[in-house]
C-alpha cells in the first residue's frame, strides 16, 4: 500500500469536510433563508474560514443575487475557403481535412479551422527574424489590423491583457455583453514588432436575449464548491484571484444555445466556471 499516497487522501478529505462543516454553520447563522441578501460580515468570516485553510481570497466577493437576462448565442460560423484568401494571397494551397479539422501549411504559415467556428494560426517565418523593440499600444495596433485584414475583427471585442513576452506582447480580447463577460469569447494573439506570430480564436454572436429575473446563488456558494475541488486543495496554499458573474456557454457541446449566469472563479490565474442556476462546476 502507498501510504504516501494514502495519507494526502485523509488530509485533503479531511479539509474538505471541515470547510463544508464551518460553512454550514455560517450559512445557519448568517442567511438561512435565501431571500436575504448577505451581509460583509458574513463574506468575511467565510474569507476567513478559507484563510485558514490554506485558501486566500484576494479579491472582493460580488453580492449579486439576481440576474435579469438569459441569452442565447451562437459561435461565429469561419469560412476557411475565404480566409485562406486574406492568409495566402495570391498561393496556391490545398486542404488537409482530418475529422471536423481543415489543415492548410504553406510559406511557413499554418492555418487551422476547427468545427467551422475555431481558428489556429501560426506565421513559422517570422521565428528567427531580427525583432525591434515594441509598445503595448502598437501592438494592440498590429492586432487589431491583423483581425480586420482577414475579416475576423469584431466591434465588441474588448482588450483583458496585454503581457510582456520575451521580445513582444501576449495579447488576450474577451467579449462583454452589456456589464458581463460572454465566456467562452476569445482571441488570443502573440506579437512582436515582425508581426502576429500566432493566434487563437473562438467567438461568440448574442443571438437572442430572454428578459427574466431568476435568482442566482450567492458567489460564497460558488466559492465554497471550487475551494473544495480535490485538486486545488492537494496544491494548497493558493490564491482566488478573480470572482466575477459571466454568461458562460459550454461550446465543447453545442453551436447554439443558453448561455446560463455562471460564476468565473480564478484560482491562482485557472479559471473554473459555476453555473449560477445548478451549482455545477465546468473548468
Amino acid at each position: 500500500m502507498d501510504w504516501g499516497r494514502a495519507k494526502t487522501i485523509l488530509i485533503v478529505a479531511f479539509i474538505i469536510t471541515n470547510i463544508f462543516l464551518a460553512y454550514n454553520v455560517w450559512e445557519a447563522k448568517y442567511y438561512g433563508h435565501r431571500s436575504e441578501r448577505i451581509s460583509d460580515g458574513g463574506i468575511g468570516e467565510v474569507v476567513e474560514i478559507l484563510a485558514q485553510r490554506g485558501i486566500h481570497v484576494n479579491v472582493p466577493v460580488p453580492k449579486d443575487i439576481y440576474t435579469n437576462e438569459i441569452l442565447t448565442v451562437k459561435y461565429t460560423e469561419i469560412d476557411a475557403s475565404q480566409l485562406i484568401k486574406t492568409v495566402y494571397t495570391g498561393r496556391n494551397v490545398h486542404p488537409i481535412i482530418q475529422g471536423d479539422s481543415v489543415r492548410y501549411s504553406e510559406g511557413g504559415i499554418v492555418l487551422e479551422v476547427k468545427n467551422n467556428r475555431e481558428v489556429f494560426y501560426n506565421n513559422l517565418s517570422l521565428r528567427h527574424r531580427p525583432r525591434g523593440t515594441l509598445t503595448e499600444e502598437e501592438a494592440v495596433s498590429i492586432a487589431e489590423e491583423f483581425l480586420k485584414d482577414h475579416g475576423l475583427y469584431k466591434s465588441t471585442m474588448t482588450i483583458d491583457s496585454v503581457v510582456p513576452e520575451g521580445d513582444g506582447y501576449l495579447l488576450t480580447f474577451l467579449q462583454k455583453y452589456k456589464d458581463k463577460l460572454l465566456e467562452v469569447s476569445v482571441v488570443e494573439m502573440e506579437i512582436t514588432s515582425c508581426g502576429v506570430h500566432s493566434m487563437h480564436m473562438l467567438w461568440l454572436d448574442p443571438v437572442r436575449v430572454e428578459k427574466s429575473r431568476k435568482r442566482i446563488s450567492h458567489a460564497v456558494d460558488a466559492l465554497i464548491k471550487v475551494a473544495g475541488q480535490k485538486e486545488i486543495l492537494k496544491r494548497i496554499p493558493v490564491g482566488i484571484d478573480s470572482i466575477r458573474l459571466v454568461h458562460y456557454f459550454d461550446w465543447e457541446t453545442a453551436r447554439e444555445g443558453e448561455a446560463f449566469p455562471a460564476w468565473r472563479i480564478c484560482v491562482d490565474g485557472e479559471a473554473y466556471y459555476v453555473n449560477a442556476l445548478s451549482g455545477q462546476i465546468n473548468r
